[in-house]
């Protein structure tokens, strides 16, 4: 489906004229936290779903801030220019074509992460290695932070595909109700029904795995 298919399943379900309750503003707002939430589920049942890496060269440092780095695109802060971090992967020394030379090892103790050997930490946006560090991949769970805009949801033709869970992005509308529903103070049984047995729908199928 398409972001313009996705809001108007959206307007149809909440079948709400009031702009006072439902602007565009609004529903873009919604329609984002919605796929936010879309996201986190699909990511948690398969991590490689949305799987993706970035290559940061020439970091020379024992620090690399996602969030401010020129070393490759930034993947976290408020306006990242890669698809936003959900959760690292995997990290590794590589050469500068991006191609891995060795994996480092995770850690969650700073003490650790500098009197150690090969291994780094995330602390706040910043990547912590034990040493100096030349090339660095990061491979990651990543996702686009805002796919639904005023513009793509306004005409059919300005609908932008959304990604290859086509037969799930009901989903994306049903979680959007949810917010708009907190909004309204009023819930609707027969719409959270639908969005617990459609969560049910693609748990199964994630968990069955995308191949047969």
């Amino acid at each position: 489906m398409t972001t313009f298919e996705v809001a108007e399943l959206f307007k149809q379900y909440v079948d709400d004229s009031d702009q006072t309750f439902m602007s565009p503003d609004n529903a873009v707002t919604f329609l984002n936290i919605g796929y936010r939430e879309f996201v986190s589920q699909v990511a948690e049942e398969d991590s490689n779903f949305y799987a993706t890496q970035e290559l940061y060269t020439a970091v020379n440092d024992d620090e690399l801030d996602l969030a401010t780095t020129v070393t490759g695109n930034t993947i976290m802060g408020a306006t990242p220019t890669g698809d936003r971090l959900y959760r690292i992967m995997r990290v590794s020394q590589a050469e500068a074509s991006g191609n891995p030379r060795y994996y480092l090892q995770p850690s969650r103790s700073l003490v650790s992460v500098r009197n150690g050997i090969n291994l780094y930490m995330l602390r706040g946006s910043k990547l912590i290695f034990s040493g100096e560090v030349e090339n660095i991949l990061v491979e990651y769970v990543g996702f686009n932070d805002n796919p639904f805009t005023l513009a793509n949801i306004a005409t059919s033709g300005a609908g932008v595909f959304i990604d290859d869970l086509t037969q799930f992005h009901d989903l994306v509308a049903l979680l959007a109700c949810k917010q708009y529903q907190i909004k309204d103070f009023a819930a609707n049984p027969v719409l959270m029904q639908q969005l617990a047995e459609r969560k049910l729908d693609l748990i199964e199928y994630l968990s069955q795995g995308r191949t047969w």
